[in-house]
C-alpha cells in the first residue's frame, strides 16, 4: 500500500482546507522524509487524518469515532466549525483508491452522523455502507488497524512499543508492510520438500 494524496478540512487545530500531494515535487522526488515541528503544530494530526480516513478510528482513541464521542471530547472536529472531512488516496494490488470520511452539523448546531465513502481511481462510488468501508480498506492494504497503527503510522512515543513487542508480531507486521511474507512462505515448502527428500533417501 502506498499512500499518495492526503486531504482534509477542520480536523483537530489545522483548520480550513489542506492537501499533501505525495506524487507532486517536493515529495515526490524526495526518497524519504520526516513530519516534524512543534508541539501543537498537527504533525499527529495528519496522522489521524489518514487513520480516520480509512478506519473511522485515529490511534489516541480505543473506539470507532462517533458523533457522541466527538460531541462529548471536543476531538476531531476544528472548534467553532461546523463539518470536517478527511480522505486518503492510496495505491494497493487491486488497484488506485480515495477513502474518505466526513461529518457535518445540521443548523441547530448539532452533529449529523459521520459519513464514509470509497471512491475507484475513476471517481466512482464502489457499492459499500459506511460501516462497510473500513473493512475494506482493511482488506485491500492487508492490515487491519491495529496493525496499521503499529506499522505504518508509529506515532511519536508509539515507535518504542513497536520495538518492544513480541518478535512474532513484528516479524509479522514487517512482512506485511514490505510484501516479503512470500519468502517465508517459500522457505517453509523448501524445508518441507528437503525434509521429504532425506526421509526418502
Amino acid at each position: 500500500m502506498k499512500i499518495l494524496k492526503i486531504r482534509f478540512r477542520n480536523i483537530h487545530s489545522l483548520k480550513g482546507d489542506h492537501e499533501i500531494d505525495f506524487t507532486a515535487a517536493p515529495l515526490a522526488g524526495s526518497g524519504i522524509f520526516a513530519i516534524t515541528g512543534q508541539t501543537g503544530s498537527g504533525k499527529t494530526t495528519i496522522l489521524d487524518v489518514i487513520s480516520l480516513a480509512l478506519y473511522n478510528r485515529i490511534p489516541r482513541v480505543s473506539a470507532a469515532i462517533t458523533k457522541k464521542l466527538i460531541g462529548e471530547t471536543g476531538l476531531i472536529v476544528t472548534r467553532n466549525t461546523g463539518e470536517a472531512m478527511a480522505e486518503v488516496t492510496y495505491a494497493c494490488p487491486a488497484g488506485v483508491f480515495t477513502s474518505k470520511w466526513s461529518i457535518s452539523s445540521t443548523r441547530n448546531n448539532t452533529l449529523r452522523d459521520h459519513q464514509m465513502e470509497l471512491f475507484d481511481e475513476a471517481g466512482l462510488p464502489q457499492d459499500l455502507k459506511k460501516a462497510e468501508v473500513p473493512a475494506k480498506n482493511a482488506a485491500q492494504i492487508g492490515l487491519n488497524f491495529d496493525q496499521f497503527v503499529k506499522a505504518i503510522l508509529l506515532a511519536q512515543g508509539d515507535f518504542s512499543a513497536f520495538l518492544k513487542a513480541r518478535a512474532d508480531e513484528r516479524g509479522a507486521l514487517l512482512e506485511k508492510v514490505t510484501g516479503t511474507e512470500i519468502y517465508r512462505r517459500l522457505g517453509i515448502v523448501a524445508f518441507q520438500k528437503n525434509k521429504e527428500q532425506s526421509e526418502a533417501l
